[in-house]
This record gives C-alpha cells, structure tokens and sequence, in this order.
C-alpha cells in the first residue's frame, strides 16, 4: 500500500459527498479494431485511447511526461515502462490493470527470464467504513470554488484543499468520465515493484468515474495534457505465468 497512511491523512476527501456535474458524459464507443484486436483469452489486448499527463515532482526534482494507454469499453489500461513507470518497475515491460482489481505484469526476472504476474487488488471495492470516513473529510476539508472547465470532452471542476496538519493548500480538478479510472489509482497498492513518478493515491476518495485532470499543490504539479485516439496492442505471449505465494 505505498504511501496509503500517510496520504489519507492529508488528503482524505473527495468523491463520496459527490461534486455535482452538469451532465452525464457521453460513452465512447468501440472503435472497428476493438473487435478483432481485444482477444484477453489469446492474451491479447487493445487500447484505443490515451491519457497524457504533464508533470513535476518538486520533491525529487523530476519532471516529464507520463502516458497511459486505455480501453474505454472496459476500463481496462495500460501502463508501459518506456512511457508511464520507468524506473518505478524496471524489470517490467509493461502492466495491464482492470476496474476489479486483477493486474497482469510482464517483465523478466533476475535470469532474464520473460515472466508474467497476475495479482488481484482488493483495494478497488472500498467498503463502508472507508466510504463514510471519506464523506467526512471531504465536507471538512474540500471546497469546491465554483470554476468548471472541458478537459478534452470532459466537464471538470476545481476544488481548494486545506488540511489538519499544515497551512498548505492544494488546487485540484476532476473531471468526470464515462469510463472507469479505478485501475489508474489502483497502482499504488500493487505489491509488485511498479510505481508512477508522482503518486495518485486516490482509490479511497474519488469515485470510479472522477478522474484527477490536473493538481497544484506544495510538491507536485500534474496537468492532463491530452485525452484521445492512440492506439496499442499489447500481448502477453511469451511471458511464463510465475506463481506467487
């Protein structure tokens, strides 16, 4: 759970008492190559769009450029090492993530073995205890200034933070979307050594459709560059399933 405690002091808050948006946003549809190119029983997937976040960490003094490639029909995403972890997770070529909490990772292990990962994250499904407490905080500590903007199709809308243990104050926008972005927030509870370089430890405060369109705050600044068509197949052939304890 990488840096779960510790954020949820901070930050807990937002999607349980829900921000009010204007309307539903429009599904996207399957575009003609989802048909022939999803084939999860053939461990092979296809992700049509793109999220494209700018970002800097002022912390570790790092900046860049993060892409996550994504299947809006499932919520399924992709997250490759060239363009997403990096360093976070070396020994890993890329990891697929999905709304019920399965991930799949392929990488090599220390023979250079190419191996695959399947680990279920139970975090996804926030229980009632969880829910109530984010309710709480997020009355307490979030609100909303009343600025709405379109992020590439999606209505946001921005929100001041305050917290308990410091003078500090955060800018965050969510925009709403017709897609599940619970695999995104997912990523910081995964046991396997894969991390984005900056953290979205969002599971327990935002509901599956609210998605982090941009943060100002103390050490992080992320804005969500672009949203659109890109599209990528992955495949898991050839990575032996490694059995884990």
């Amino acid at each position: 759970m990488k840096r779960y405690f510790a954020s949820l002091m901070i930050l807990c808050a937002l999607a349980y008492s829900a921000p009010i948006f204007a309307q539903a946003p429009k599904k996207i549809p399957a575009d003609k190559q989802r048909a022939a190119q999803w084939q999860p029983a053939k461990g092979q997937y296809y992700f049509s769009h793109s999220l494209v976040y700018d970002y800097e960490n002022k912390a570790d003094q790092t900046k860049g450029t993060i892409t996550i490639y994504m299947d809006p029909v499932s919520g399924g995403m992709c997250f490759k090492k060239e363009s997403s972890f990096g360093v976070g997770g070396k020994d890993f070529d890329f990891v697929i993530g999905f709304p019920d909490g399965k991930y799949i990772f392929c990488g090599a292990d220390d023979n250079g073995k190419k191996i695959k990962i399947n680990e279920a994250v139970g975090a996804l499904k926030p229980g009632p205890d969880t829910k109530a407490q984010a309710r709480e905080d997020f009355s307490t500590y979030w609100a909303a200034t009343g600025n709405k903007r379109d992020d590439f199709g999606f209505e946001s809308l921005e929100y001041n933070v305050s917290f308990a243990t410091s003078e500090n104050k955060d800018t965050v926008w969510i925009a709403k979307t017709p897609f599940n972005v619970y695999p995104l927030y997912g990523l910081e509870f995964v046991e396997s050594a894969v991390a984005l370089p900056i953290s979205l430890d969002y599971m327990h405060l935002l509901e599956p459709n609210q998605l982090v369109a941009e943060i100002n705050s103390k050490d992080i600044v992320l804005k969500l560059k672009s949203f659109g068509r890109d599209p990528q197949t992955v495949s898991t052939k050839g990575y032996t399933e490694f059995k884990t304890e």
